[in-house]
């Protein structure tokens, strides 16, 4: 059996309470969990998590921005250059319901969350909405999607996205809701944006 180095063993230590921390927010909520849940659930005194973060905020930052990084990840899996748009919003869909429970509550708590948090998050939907609007030049140009700009192309998207994972108790008892409805959204977004 292989003995871990110290800082290889602090490193999974680190990992596991990002894992842990996040299970706990997608369970819980972000503003519900305390780092003495963390670190109760992954085994650690209190004392050993602050080694790691210094303050529940660079818990969180740490837990957002790894999310952040493995929903690029996935993103890149699926995105190939010069797909269609459609194909991009499909895939987009795939990615979050993965996702979906953690992002539930990243989007429902964000106001409460300090700005360097949700700084993240609007550098994730930034690179979104270049590349999915990007997309959606090619079709105005051709007539196909109605002239609009970029923040109104993606916050019309992401307002139904956002809406259907809020409220996904009103939709379906299933979860990830955007697996159960996901072609519906996507339809329904089409047909907002193509013209008549």
């Amino acid at each position: 059996m292989q003995t871990l180095t110290r800082k290889a063993q602090k490193t999974q230590t680190r990992n596991s309470l990002i894992q842990q921390a996040e299970a706990l927010f997608s369970k819980n909520g972000i503003s519900n969990t305390t780092t003495a849940h963390v670190a109760k659930a992954n085994k650690v005194s209190h004392g050993a998590l602050f080694v790691h973060f210094p303050t529940r905020e660079d818990l969180i930052l740490s837990v957002v921005a790894s999310f952040g990084d493995r929903l690029a990840a996935q993103m890149g899996k699926r995105f190939e250059d010069d797909m269609a748009l459609k194909d991009l919003l499909k895939a987009h869909i795939q990615v979050l319901s993965e996702f979906e429970d953690f992002y539930m509550r990243l989007i429902s708590e964000s106001q409460s969350l300090p700005p360097n948090i949700r700084s993240i998050v609007y550098a994730m939907n930034a690179s979104l909405s270049y590349r999915f609007y990007r997309a959606a030049q090619t079709q105005m140009k051709d007539g196909k999607v109605k002239k609009m700009t970029q923040p109104e192309f993606f916050n019309t998207w992401m307002a139904l996205i956002n809406y259907y994972v809020m409220n996904r108790d009103l939709f379906s008892d299933k979860t990830p809701i955007l697996t159960e409805i996901g072609e519906d959204v996507l339809r329904h977004f089409l047909s907002l944006i193509k013209t008549f």
